[in-house]
């Protein structure tokens, strides 16, 4: 009887113990956090600046920041129609960009590596911040814009 009443409680700790190192494998590691948080601080700071010239309405300024990549598949006509028309727009009615920031690995259609930044656009005339991701890649050995997204919310990202 006392052997029984020893081993439940070895068995439930090491059930626990288990369940713990489970739940460690399954999320990132804080370690791996922060390196990533380190590598993206260059990314980031060419998304900000390329929401910077935007926000001042600099359409040569942020076409300048864009991936050769980018452009040549989708042509400089279409690339400064959609600067003109959607995006330099989305960022000069902007007030200042929000705090808060998901940060995630990527890979550009040309297979260049980098960091999106899903992130919000704060408004002085909306009660409501509106979402934006920027894609920042490396481009022989260069950080470029490879892709922007205003005004579209991606579950999961947009925190």
């Amino acid at each position: 009887m006392n052997r029984r009443r020893i081993l439940l409680p070895l068995l439930l700790a090491v059930s626990l113990v288990s369940g713990l190192s489970e739940a460690r494998a399954a999320t990132p590691s804080v370690v791996q956090d922060l390196k990533m948080a380190q590598d993206s601080q260059p990314f980031r700071a060419a998304a900000d600046e390329f929401v910077a010239r935007s926000m001042a309405g600099d359409v040569a300024a942020t076409q300048s920041m864009l991936s050769r990549s980018l452009v040549e598949r989708t042509g400089d006509e279409a690339v400064k129609r959609a600067l003109q028309t959607q995006i330099v727009p989305f960022f000069q009615r902007g007030r200042e960009p929000g705090k808060s920031v998901t940060i995630t690995r990527t890979t550009d259609a040309s297979g260049q590596q980098g960091f999106a930044f899903y992130m919000w656009m704060e408004y002085a005339e909306a009660p409501t911040a509106r979402p934006f991701t920027v894609y920042v890649v490396r481009e022989q050995g260069r950080l470029v814009v490879a892709n922007i997204v205003p005004d579209r919310l991606v579950e999961g990202r947009h925190r």
